[in-house]
């Protein structure tokens, strides 16, 4: 009698243990999530920057003073497989622009300014020859080759590496550019102009039509 009195008491306090130690566990883990520091939030510091301006302009964001840095190189524009590479280039204002033959075919490169159709330039790049040519002017330029049918590119240069081009009703995107006082330049009809710009927030709007 007194042996089954033994068991029961003994099976009663491993329930009590078993009940003890599971409370034991689950304050010890709500604890551990009390005291677990909190995610730290990611803070923003780029926008996109979007709106319309003039259809096709040049869109270039420019420091709020001063120039950015001049690239070292020349931008360089290839003939290959009887192709300009780049398809489109990007120059700067005041950047020499190489277009180099680097093929084993005579070639032609001509090239002409949009909107006011003045010829630039038209000379002959023989193998391994580069020709080169620094751009004073903001625009978008063709470029082709004479001999070759088909082959053609587009030069732009702008004032600024931060530059896209307006879609035809005037749209535009500019992707991760970072917080801060800018110049916004459009390139349009022959002419540059610009305005200050405020980048803040996730979405920096634009109305320059």
């Amino acid at each position: 009698m007194s042996h089954s009195v033994n068991c029961v008491q003994f099976l009663r306090m491993l329930m009590r243990f078993g009940v003890m130690a599971a409370l034991v566990l689950l304050l010890a883990a709500c604890r551990a999530d009390t005291l677990a520091p909190a995610p730290t939030a990611q803070v923003a510091t780029a926008s996109e920057v979007v709106g319309t301006v003039p259809a096709n302009a040049i869109v270039t964001l420019l420091p709020a003073s001063g120039a950015p840095p001049m690239p070292a190189e020349p931008a360089l524009m290839d003939q290959l497989s009887k192709q300009f590479i780049p398809p489109v280039l990007l120059a700067r204002v005041g950047q020499p622009v190489a277009f180099h033959n680097g093929e084993d075919l005579p070639h032609n490169v001509t090239v002409i300014r949009r909107i006011s159709g003045t010829e630039m330039f038209n000379t002959s790049t023989e193998r391994g020859q580069t020709f080169t040519y620094t751009f004073d002017r903001a625009g978008q330029y063709d470029v082709r080759c004479d001999i070759h049918e088909g082959m053609e590119a587009i030069l732009i240069v702008a004032h600024g590496p931060v530059t896209t081009i307006a879609e035809d009703d005037g749209r535009f995107v500019l992707h991760n550019v970072p917080f801060g006082s800018y110049r916004l330049s459009l390139t349009y009809a022959g002419q540059t102009v610009e305005q200050p710009l405020e980048v803040s927030g996730a979405r920096t709007e634009v109305n320059a039509r």
